[in-house]
């Protein structure tokens, strides 16, 4: 059997960002495994929920890119999900598609920054759970200090709920501040 390593808090956990207090321990260290578990939309992972949805289910979309949000409200006035149409990860990027990427990215941040009281966009890729490339934005409204940085995320899952009416409000404006550019606003 192998011995877990311990290790110290980092600095973070004291920061006032951090969304908790209290009386804190860091998980032990495990080994890594010899490989990765399959990520839904891999061979022996489970279904790819974003092939399977039909675009309905998507605040905007276009040739290559759809845009959604969680199905219930985050504690952030904005998060919204950014995917590629075609079932590929960002090792499959072309070219081309990395600079419509790019180019997703500044539109999300203005489209999201539309909706007024927003102090910055964050921008986030974590793809442990699928392979169908994703990306998260939240935005942070102005003066919430203790929205910065990374914990932002934290926050977000943490704190009550966007008021529904709030929430389908901001999802419209960016819906419809990406429309007119191109694509299809759907709400």
């Amino acid at each position: 059997m192998a011995e877990h390593v311990t290790v110290p808090l980092p600095d973070f956990v004291h920061w006032s960002i951090f969304p908790f207090v209290g009386d804190f321990r860091v998980r032990p260290i495990e080994p890594p495994r010899e490989a990765d578990a399959p990520r839904d939309g891999e061979p022996g992972g489970a279904p790819c929920r974003s092939c399977a949805a039909p675009d309905d289910e998507y605040l905007w979309v276009d040739g290559q890119w759809r845009v959604s949000a969680p199905i219930t409200p985050s504690g952030a006035p904005v998060q919204v999900f950014l995917e590629t149409r075609e079932h590929i990860d960002l090792d499959d990027f072309d070219g081309e598609l990395a600079a419509t990427f790019g180019q997703m990215i500044v539109r999300l941040n203005h489209a999201i920054l539309a909706v007024g009281g927003i102090g910055r966009v964050h921008v986030n890729r974590w793809g442990d759970g699928g392979s169908h490339f994703h990306v998260f934005f939240y935005g942070r409204p102005v003066g919430d200090v203790q929205m910065f940085g990374f914990c932002s995320a934290m926050w977000a899952m943490t704190r009550p709920p966007t008021p529904a009416d709030e929430w389908s409000r901001n999802l419209a404006v960016i819906a419809r501040e990406l429309a007119r550019e191109s694509g299809r606003a759907l709400i």
